[in-house]
Parts: C-alpha cells; sequence; structure tokens
C-alpha cells in the first residue's frame, strides 16, 4: 500500500480541488466531516443489487445536492461503493477515524445510527454452505467473523434507530427475488407483497421485535426493526424519493414520516398513482377537455397540466387503442402495457434528470414512451404483468 503523509494527502487534494473547482471552504468542509461528532452517523451495506440506487443518489440535486447531503447534514460512516479509501496514514501509521471498516465498527458499537439497506438479502442455502453464504459483504460486526448480508443487516437492524430499505430489491426482493432465483433473496421485511422478508421471518427478531436494544451500560442504544423502517422502492428509486427521506428523518430527529401499507413514504413519492400525480400528459391528453383529440399540438388552448406538459402533443388515445401498433396516433399508453395505473409513484410529476434546486427533471419513463414497468410496487417484476402486450 503506498504510504504518504498527511501533508502530501492535502496537497494532492488542492490540486484535485483546483481540477474540480473546489474552493477552499469546501476543502475544510471535507476535512471537517471526517470528524464532526454531532452529524448522524449513517451506515450504508448493499446485498444483492447491481449498485444504481447508490448512482441515484449520486444524482440528488432537488432538495440537496449530494455534496451538501454528505458533508453538511450526515455522517455517512460507511458506503463501500462511494468510498475512496479504506484507510489513510498519518506520519506511516495508520488513522483509524479514516478507516471506513473501523468507522462501521464504531458506528454499531455506538448504536443510534441510520442504517441503509440496498440491495435484496440472499437466505438461501448453497450446496455445502449455510444460510447466506449466497452474499458475502465483509466482517462489518466488531469482533464477528460474520460476514454474510443476512448476518449483518440483521446484526445492524437491531441497533439503529431508523433502517432506510432503498430500492426495490431490499424493500420487496425485486429483481434478485424474482421467480426462478435460486439464492432465497428477500426484502427485508417483505417478500414481494407478503410480509415476512429476510430479517422480520427470523425466529429471534419475531420474539424480540418490540425489545429496546441497550448497550452494555444499560443505556437504549435503538429498538427493533418493527416500526422503524421506511420503504424507498423503485428499480432505481427518485434521487428525491431517498434525500427526501433521509432530510425528513434528520430534521425531526429520528422520527419517520407517515408511511402506506408497504411501508413507503407518501409524502415523499409514494402518495398517488401514476396517472394523476403529474397528472400523466399522455393518460389526460394534456388539454382540458379535450381528452380524445385529434388536432396535434394547440398551442392556443389552456393547459390544466404543469408548465413542462406543453411540449407533448395533444392526443387521442381511443384510437390509439383501436389501431394500437399500426397507426401513429398518441395517448394513454395502458393499452400498451403501461403499468402507471396500477403504480405508486410520482415520476410523472417529479420526473428525471432535474438541474437545478427545487425544480422538476425533465422526463420520464412514459414521457419517453416506453410505459411504466411497475418498478415501485411490491409484486415487482413478476406480478405486474407484461412489460408491454404485442397482441
Amino acid at each position: 500500500m503506498l504510504r504518504i503523509t498527511r501533508r502530501d494527502f492535502l496537497k494532492y487534494c488542492s490540486v484535485a480541488a483546483g481540477a474540480l473547482g473546489l474552493s477552499a471552504s469546501t476543502l475544510m468542509k471535507i476535512e471537517n466531516v471526517l470528524a464532526n461528532p454531532a452529524a448522524p452517523t449513517v451506515v450504508w451495506i448493499a446485498g444483492s443489487a447491481c449498485t444504481g440506487c447508490t448512482m441515484s443518489l449520486l444524482n440528488s440535486v432537488f432538495y440537496t445536492t449530494v455534496d451538501d447531503l454528505l458533508l453538511n447534514r450526515i455522517n455517512l460512516a460507511y458506503l463501500d461503493t462511494a468510498m475512496a479509501t479504506a484507510g489513510a496514514y498519518v506520519d506511516g501509521v495508520q488513522y483509524p477515524g479514516a478507516n471506513a471498516l473501523q468507522a462501521a465498527h464504531d458506528a454499531y458499537n455506538a448504536g443510534g445510527f441510520v442504517l441503509v439497506v440496498e440491495g435484496a438479502i440472499p437466505t438461501g442455502t448453497p450446496a455445502g454452505g449455510a444460510a447466506g453464504d449466497y452474499c458475502r459483504i465483509g466482517a462489518l460486526i466488531p469482533g464477528s467473523t460474520a460476514d454474510t448480508m443476512l448476518e449483518v443487516t440483521e446484526a445492524f437492524a437491531y441497533r439503529a434507530l431508523a433502517v432506510l430499505n432503498v430500492g426495490t430489491c431490499s424493500s420487496f426482493g425485486g429483481i434478485p427475488g424474482a421467480r426462478g432465483n435460486v439464492t432465497g433473496a428477500k426484502g427485508v421485511c417483505f417478500t414481494g407483497t407478503a410480509r415476512g422478508g429476510a430479517i422480520e421471518s427470523n425466529a429471534t427478531f419475531v420474539k424480540n421485535r418490540a425489545t429496546e436494544i441497550k448497550d452494555n451500560g444499560g443505556n437504549v442504544i435503538g429498538v427493533s426493526i418493527a416500526g422503524k423502517t421506511i420503504n424507498i422502492s423503485g428499480c432505481p428509486p427518485h434521487p428525491d424519493w431517498i434525500v427526501g427521506t433521509i432530510a425528513h428523518i434528520l430534521d425531526t430527529a429520528i422520527t419517520l414520516p407517515g408511511v402506506n401499507f408497504n411501508y413507503q413514504p407518501v409524502d415523499y413519492g409514494y402518495g398517488q398513482y401514476q396517472c394523476n400525480a403529474g397528472p400523466c400528459p399522455w393518460r389526460y391528453n394534456n388539454a382540458a377537455g379535450r381528452k380524445n383529440s385529434n388536432s396535434g399540438t394547440d398551442n392556443s388552448v389552456t393547459f390544466a397540466d404543469p408548465d413542462h406538459n406543453y411540449r407533448y402533443p395533444v392526443g387521442d388515445s381511443k384510437r390509439l387503442g383501436r389501431e394500437k401498433w399500426t397507426g401513429d396516433a398518441l395517448g394513454c399508453f395502458g393499452i400498451l402495457g403501461c403499468k402507471g395505473r396500477k403504480t405508486k409513484a410520482d415520476c410523472s410529476r417529479r420526473r428525471w434528470n432535474s438541474d437545478a434546486a427545487e425544480q422538476y427533471g425533465v422526463n420520464w419513463c412514459v414521457g419517453s414512451r416506453a410505459g411504466c414497468h411497475g418498478c415501485t410496487e411490491p409484486a415487482f417484476p413478476d406480478k405486474v404483468g407484461k412489460f408491454f402486450t404485442f397482441v
């Protein structure tokens, strides 16, 4: 391993900052956040996942940018995908405060952190192995050799103040838990639409679900996972759903927002069906009172929908339904397999790829005529139906 002095490291940071346009004050924030005891500690672990949820978080803009979130609002102790280094050396001696694995151990010992789970949790037993051996993520539990995603999630969830399952995989099983998988992949608290995921189906958890978690001194450092879990589903979830939920928790002293039956936060993305959240410009054909018009784009009408819908031409859903793939009509895509009618998410209003704070994005799946795949739903992907209808 390359050993460098603190002076060399800061000199490198200064050169890199100049290339990135970072100010001296930003560099100070980067240094200070490493030792900020007031910032809430967040431990982010990942199992059977594609890392899309992490990438979505890194594109955050609306509520706060990811640099503001990580530097000013939380103390991200562990996130293997985004860690720049596993440790650092000062004058040839390893510095524990910059060692991510040590930071995870410290967070576990202290308790009272926010746990973020990305990816499904395999619970199956491979030939010659033990339950959970399909996914090992490293020995994050101090003094233990347990390193499967199942073991680490269960141990950290007990000691956390809040558990955020980011993405449909950790929420409900998602694609890793789809029909035919041999790993027994489940969500943390759900397996598809059924309650009882990788943790809730564990007998020890069920027995102690109302038990307060205490340290050796008798101080309460957490409670069982029931009642402190949020499912921020999506494949991947919109960054606003992730950041909005985290911001709510931090701003309310670790109080969770209101959730629906599936533990999804109703005020941060999951309060309405896609068709009505925006509302969807194709479902309602943009113009008020002209739901079945075939006049094409008409800027003379008064639009009841948000300003972004001006760029969508007025469609003819009835003709689209009659002609399906044979014509050129635009309109509601439900006849061709769109799952917006049974998917609770506000993509049609929020959209993706915002370029400024407190501004909605430029487009979304249905807006690009791809149709909604229902990726936020517990039934995804097995029971939401075919992605497209061809006949």
